[in-house]
């Protein structure tokens, strides 16, 4: 049906690996974009301290306008798959990222 194929691509886009995770260094944060850890067009990370005490968390990535535009063209790619998922079947793959 035209449900069960649209949550077939859907699954082919999102993963159940959640945007935390890092490619390299384990406090390192890259953007999420296209259901892929993507490193910044930049290359460039800025420090993220903890409000408590000040110490170093990790980096996270300084996104361009290039990363903002990758993650639109992504978006709009993934759109009329999910726009086709019954409410269901877009919980159960939001779920998966609980």
């Amino acid at each position: 049906t035209k449900t069960t194929e649209s949550t077939r691509k859907m699954s082919s886009i999102i993963t159940t690996t959640l945007p935390n995770s890092t490619s390299n260094d384990q406090n390192q944060i890259n953007n999420w974009i296209n259901g892929k850890i993507t490193p910044p067009h930049s290359k460039r990370y800025t420090p993220l301290t903890s409000p408590i005490d000040s110490s170093l968390i990790g980096h996270v990535a300084i996104s361009s306008k290039a990363d903002v535009d990758d993650a639109v063209a992504a978006a709009k790619a993934a759109f009329p798959a999910w726009r086709d998922l019954t409410i269901k079947a877009r919980a159960g793959i939001m779920m998966s990222f609980h």
